[in-house]
């Protein structure tokens, strides 16, 4: 199992790290990998992440990886499907005063993310990178199913910023669906 949070950058302006916004820190991640079998680049997976919690999240979130029985489990317990999935998102509560520091977790079977890379001619990070994104939006309350496009249009234009070959929710419905465990909308 790796742990890791990814580094700031060296970068700074007076003294803040890159990234940073009015002296506050960009957003940390948690990386876990809970499954054995699917090797990828964890490193370029690591500073995505990073990239996506300063950028998007704003705030503090987890991301771990399971296999797909792994990620079954918890699609039936919270899901009520019992199958894998691609990912899952837990947000936390709203506390209602200000900024959240942390939004949740996000769980990506590791497994589906291959098949669905070779699916769609990724490569593993880059499809790890997609789902990374689509359960971001999730974290922060976005709702495909029931936003009448918003979601999609923001996870649209996100995916161009940072420079990712598809989006999930642009994809054809024959796509393995992707569930939301929890709601903030």
């Amino acid at each position: 199992m790796k742990s890791s949070s990814t580094p700031e950058s060296e970068d700074s302006d007076n003294g803040n790290p890159a990234g940073s916004r009015n002296g506050k820190r960009p957003g940390a991640v948690l990386l876990l990998n809970r499954q054995r079998t699917i090797r990828a680049d964890w490193d370029e997976v690591g500073t995505f992440l990073f990239r996506l919690s300063s950028q998007v999240a704003r705030s503090d979130f987890s991301v771990c990886f399971l296999s797909d029985q792994g990620i079954r489990r918890y699609n039936q317990r919270f899901g009520g499907k019992d199958q894998a999935t691609d990912v899952l998102s837990f947000p936390i509560e709203e506390s209602g005063n200000g900024p959240q520091e942390y939004l949740g977790d996000i769980l990506i079977s590791a497994e589906t993310a291959q098949k669905n890379s070779r699916r769609y001619g990724l490569r593993l990070e880059e499809e790890i990178k997609v789902l990374a994104l689509h359960g971001v939006l999730h974290l922060l309350g976005y709702d495909h199913e029931r936003d009448d496009g918003e979601m999609a249009r923001l996870e649209r234009r996100w995916s161009r910023k940072l420079g990712l070959p598809q989006n999930l929710t642009g994809r054809s419905r024959k796509v393995p669906t992707t569930v939301k465990a929890g709601s903030r909308r």
